[in-house]
């Protein structure tokens, strides 16, 4: 009887502990992840912030070469106009 005694706390003992070791494992386990997860995160953040920053800088770039190419529109169409001006029609003019 003393036999039964000892040994059966001791087995739910040996269930408790195991218990608490497998809740402590699973806690330690999702701590890491959960770090993991805070990585990835700023790292994606990080990301985004800088693709949105080089985006800014390509719309920015893009803005400038259109103007730059309105520009030589313009200059052309002068160029144009005065080649147009210089070629009109000369016969009455004195030599």
């Amino acid at each position: 009887m003393t036999k039964y005694k000892i040994m059966i706390p001791l087995v739910l003992a040996l269930f408790v502990w195991q218990g608490i070791a497998d809740a402590a494992s699973i806690s330690t386990r999702v701590r890491v992840l959960e770090g993991k997860m805070a990585k990835q995160d700023r790292a994606i953040k990080n990301a985004l912030k800088s693709s949105s920053v080089r985006n800014s800088k390509g719309d920015q770039a893009l803005a400038k070469v259109n103007a730059l190419e309105k520009k030589v529109e313009n200059l052309i169409k002068k160029e144009g106009r005065k080649k147009r001006l210089e070629r009109a029609d000369k016969r009455y003019t004195f030599p």
